[in-house]
């Protein structure tokens, strides 16, 4: 197995545990908040837009540039 191969199941389970989080944020009574509140709460201040750009661009250099 490639190490190529092992970096994208690496970000595939980064993938699943995300949205199983979600699913779980979701239940009634939940206290884990939701990704688009934490999203939202990220991207009210200016480091924080600033930030997801950065992790944006990382992510793109990282994954899509093979």
């Amino acid at each position: 197995m490639s190490s190529h191969v092992i970096t994208l199941a690496g970000y595939l389970a980064f993938l699943v545990a995300g949205v199983g989080l979600d699913a779980l944020a979701h239940r009634r009574g939940s206290r884990i908040p939701a990704i688009g509140a934490v999203a939202g709460r990220i991207m009210h201040s200016r480091t924080g837009r600033i930030a997801v750009v950065a992790w944006w661009a990382w992510l793109g250099l990282h994954l899509f540039s093979k």
